[in-house]
């Protein structure tokens, strides 16, 4: 038998061989160890992909609270004395509803420098958050000191332009911050004149304890301005910031009126239910280069805004404005002769603005009045509202969108219907001291004024900050 003879192996034939084992046994290892994994995934994989499970969290019902401005103030006593202190003059008249029928009333008392005897309404929480409104008027007649001042029962808030307001010589403009919450509102005032910022210690930090009212003097701060705005901030606790301006004009009292926050910065701004009577009178006699119709308006930023002006009346008919206002500075536009009416002003700029009107008026006596109106807020689905009683009373409408709005007044005198067709303004008498509720009006604004033979005043309607709404809470994922 014949033998194979066998030739020899060379050792790059080895290590080809020794290379392809190992391969094919890492192949095999991991071609089961996918297999593991695949199995695995498919016994344990769901049917169906899951979702987080959340609880819905309805927050508390909680008590519904405005504050009124309170009395007109003086920076001094009876006697005259004590100049650093502010004494309420007279008594406010207040009318207030809520949603549910009740309103409890309550007293912001006067810091150490006084107080105005800030009136707080409130509307106790139910089963839901209810909703409390109301204003406040003030006629008064003193030797130095006469006018008609109103203002409407405002939200404790953050943020507040107060637009308005003079410290030349015989203009005091006093700041009332009142402080409705239980803990300290820690207080920043941001001060702008026709020069720009206003740079002042003191306007920092300013604490304003639980349920008092602190007054600060504009003048404190900075004083020969002819034209001021405010930006109020606050931390802690929220306030309600209002300024009271009033004028003498050389002896004789030149006017009173309350100034309320503007609507916030924005590139629409509606000023509605401005009120012209007797303006070319009130501006014959002496110290009177303030008492011509204006418009003030402050651009927060670094860049001009161009505006554009459409001043209307409730019986149709208007004319427009072009203007433009430097950032950082205070602008006063002047007003042309109007015609005695009601009027809304529509400010269309290219840059958020914060705005407000101010008209003179002659009254009876030989003297004069003074009114700031404010830029309202865009209307809401539903609104109250509760007109204090007051001469000429008169709601303005006004429908800067585009669509027609049929609007419903209902109160417990009745109800009524107004239309008010896009661009539009109107004017309507409402019921007075009784709860009103305002539908169909959502995105117009809509203000409140007064005239007579004591002077003129006005203030917007302010809808109720939105109660806080169901809030669903997921659990926080692991890793």
């Amino acid at each position: 038998m014949s033998t194979t003879s066998r030739r020899p192996v060379s050792e790059r034939v080895r290590r080809r061989r020794r290379w392809v084992g190992r391969t094919s046994a890492l192949v095999v290892v991991t071609l089961i160890a996918a297999g593991t994994v695949f199995a695995a995934r498919d016994l344990a994989a769901p049917t169906a992909i899951g979702h987080p499970i959340g609880e819905t969290v309805v927050p508390v019902p909680a008590d519904a609270e405005r504050v009124c401005a309170g009395s007109v103030l003086q920076l001094s006593n009876a006697s005259g004395q004590n100049a650093t202190t502010a004494t309420a003059l007279g008594t406010e008249t207040v009318s207030a509803a809520g949603s549910d029928g009740t309103v409890h009333r309550g007293t912001i008392d006067a810091g150490p420098n006084g107080g105005s005897g800030a009136t707080t309404i409130t509307a106790p929480a139910g089963t839901t958050t209810p909703s409390v409104a109301g204003s406040g008027i003030q006629d008064i007649e003193q030797s130095d000191l006469a006018g008609l001042a109103a203002a409407a029962c405002t939200d404790p808030v953050s943020s507040a332009w107060l637009v308005g307001g003079s410290t030349v010589t015989g203009r005091t403009s006093i700041i009332t911050l009142s402080n409705p919450t239980a803990v300290n509102a820690t207080v920043d005032l941001s001060i702008y004149d026709a020069s720009g910022p206003v740079s002042a210690p003191g306007t920092n930090g300013i604490v304003v304890a639980p349920h008092t009212q602190s007054v600060v003097p504009l003048s404190g701060f900075v004083s020969g301005a002819s034209a001021t705005v405010v930006h109020v901030t606050t931390t802690g606790g929220q306030i309600v910031a209002m300024m009271q301006e009033s004028v003498i004009r050389t002896l004789t009292p030149g006017g009173v009126d309350i100034i309320q926050g503007s609507a916030a910065p924005d590139t629409t701004q509606v000023i509605p239910g401005v009120v012209v009577r007797s303006a070319q009178a009130a501006q014959s006699g002496s110290d009177t280069a303030d008492a011509a119709p204006i418009v003030r308006v402050y651009v927060p930023g670094a860049v001009q805004a161009n505006l554009t002006l459409s001043i209307q009346s409730g019986g149709g008919g208007g004319t427009t404005v072009n203007a433009t206002a430097e950032p950082g500075i205070v602008t006063d536009i002047p007003l042309s002769d109007f015609p005695d009416g009601t009027y809304s002003v529509s400010i269309s700029a290219d840059r958020p603005v914060v705005a407000a009107a101010r008209t003179s008026t002659a009254t009876s006596g030989g003297r004069t009045d003074l009114g700031w109106f404010a830029s309202a807020p865009a209307l809401t689905a539903s609104v109250l509202t509760d007109v204090v009683n007051g001469p000429g009373a008169t709601l303005t409408l006004v429908n800067p969108t585009r669509h027609d709005a049929t609007v419903r007044l209902t109160s417990d005198q009745g109800s009524q219907s107004v239309l008010v067709t896009a661009g539009a303004t109107v004017d309507t008498a409402v019921p007075l001291s009784t709860a009103m509720r305002i539908t169909g009006a959502i995105g117009l604004r809509a203000s409140v004024s007064y005239q007579g033979g004591s002077g003129i005043a006005g203030f917007p309607i302010v809808p109720a900050l939105q109660a806080s709404s169901p809030l669903t809470v997921f659990p926080q994922a692991a890793g």
